[in-house]
């Protein structure tokens, strides 16, 4: 029995499937449990494999191009990008065409969340990869938040395939044949249970208490830009740091973090400016974390975070691995990614584009970092809800691990999340002050620290063997 012919508006499907995963990375990630489902009602009927790259491709660069605050950045990172998520839906649109109902119900459900891991754990390898998860869609909509709780065993990638399964749930429950139900009702309930795992399960938040404050002048990067010409403006950056964290070291906190090249001038060379922003000799037990591009003795230039005590003494540092590409080429990259020592313990931190890499908060936390801090200038975003997406990769990170992770943004969002991802407080975009809250440090080791997507190997040769099977098979595809 031959399938019916291809949808009416195969292209219409494929946009409304790319609005979709835009719309859930950007605005709302309830959207993510439904974000493929119109593409796989697309790719369900026989269509040479040129259409379906097609569609895919439309999928991925709609649902890139949702990322418009990319473009502060340069015309290269937005195209960049949005080709990026194209190629990972030209992947995922062709796997599904070649297998799906060649091997049975079964495998026809576990197709779209097998080939939807592999595809987002392949964004994360790379220089110029830029992960965009469906665990970072959903880590800040209440209803969804315990699913979270499967990131300290499986990672973030474990929750994206929770998502991922979803969508064939509603798929193959409403647009399958017969045969796909009793699969269907019996994925429903393995995504109700991984949904609900959280309830009953929350981690561990730690014994030992730390008052942090994160610093938030809220200022756009028109004003630096404008402080490279005029005294005028930058001697009001200057200000405006000096004041809020002159609050900071009052408010009875023993850690306080800047945003990342929070002041862009040479502070630890000029006693004035230090003694305007750095703790002072009598802010006994205060530490600082700030962000600060220095110049080397070499003459190489770093965007760093720099651990400050009381009178400006300059006690550690930790120097960006992972740069934007082309943004910061100016820069020079540090050698590994380890954690700072601070009177508080061993934190690690992360500088803006590394907190959306799961490997890097991994690393930190398996060398002995028992907070962790991510010191961010998402400035250059705007307005775009981008800078929300990088929150929730924050949130994904403190979970994963187990940490609370105190995040600080120049232009926001600042806030603490705790290892259940809930936050305590915010700053919201460009808005100027101080977030003070109480974290707790943590020694132990998730599961996820440890092993990492210790799972991957399992999916990637499932669906190896499955493509093999195809080939070799070769046959015309079963009817639904």
């Amino acid at each position: 029995m031959r399938r019916a012919g291809p949808p009416a508006h195969p292209v219409l499907l494929a946009l409304l499937a790319g609005f979709l995963n835009g719309y859930a990375f950007v605005f709302g990630g309830e959207a993510a449990l439904l974000a493929n489902v119109p593409l796989l009602i697309a790719l369900r009927h026989p269509q040479p494999a040129w259409r379906a790259a097609l569609l895919g491709a439309l999928v991925g660069f709609l649902g890139g191009v949702h990322i418009y605050g990319v473009l502060d950045y340069g015309w290269f990172l937005f195209w960049g990008f949005s080709l990026y998520t194209a190629s990972q839906m030209v992947v995922y649109a062709l796997l599904f065409r070649r297998l799906w109902g060649r091997f049975g119900p079964v495998t026809d459900l576990l197709l779209p969340a097998a080939i939807w891991t592999l595809t987002e754990w392949l964004r994360t390898i790379g220089p110029l990869c830029m992960p965009a998860s469906y665990a970072g869609c959903i880590a800040d909509v209440p209803w969804l938040r315990p699913s979270l709780a499967l990131a300290p065993y499986l990672g973030g990638l474990g929750v994206s395939t929770l998502v991922a399964l979803t969508q064939s749930v509603v798929f193959h429950g409403l647009f399958g044949d017969a045969k796909h139900r009793r699969p269907a009702a019996a994925g429903l309930a393995v995504v109700l249970l991984g949904g609900t795992f959280g309830l009953w399960h929350a981690p561990e938040l730690g014994e030992t208490p730390v008052e942090v404050a994160g610093v938030q002048g809220g200022l756009p990067n028109s004003v630096y830009a404008a402080a490279r010409v005029d005294p005028a403006v930058s001697r009001e950056v200057v200000r405006t740091y000096g004041e809020l964290s002159a609050e900071a070291y009052r408010s009875g906190a023993a850690l306080v973090a800047w945003p990342e090249t929070a002041v862009r001038l040479p502070v630890l060379e000029v006693p004035d400016l230090a003694a305007k922003l750095l703790p002072p000799a009598d802010a006994r037990g205060v530490t600082l974390i700030a962000g600060l591009p220095i110049r080397e003795n070499s003459g190489e230039e770093r965007n760093s975070a720099l651990v400050v005590g009381p009178g400006g003494v300059v006690t550690d540092r930790y120097h960006k691995v992972r740069l934007v590409p082309g943004h910061e080429a100016l820069y020079t990259p540090g050698d590994a990614w380890h954690p700072v020592t601070t009177p508080v313990g061993p934190v690690g931190v992360l500088i803006c584009l590394e907190s959306v890499y799961p490997e890097i908060g991994r690393a930190l936390t398996a060398a002995g970092a028992e907070l962790l801090v991510v010191i961010s200038n998402d400035a250059g975003f705007g307005r775009s809800p981008i800078a929300h997406h990088m929150t929730n990769r924050a949130i994904v990170q403190a979970v994963e691990n187990g940490r609370w992770l105190l995040r600080v943004g120049q232009a926001g969002i600042t806030t603490l999340i705790d290892p259940t991802g809930a936050t305590h407080g915010r700053l919201d975009l460009f808005e100027h002050g101080v977030l003070r809250g109480t974290a707790r440090r943590r020694a132990d080791l998730t599961l996820y620290t440890r092993f990492g997507d210790w799972w991957m190997g399992v999916v990637a040769l499932w669906l190896g063997v499955a493509v093999f099977r195809a080939r070799r098979s070769a046959g015309p595809l079963s009817s639904p």
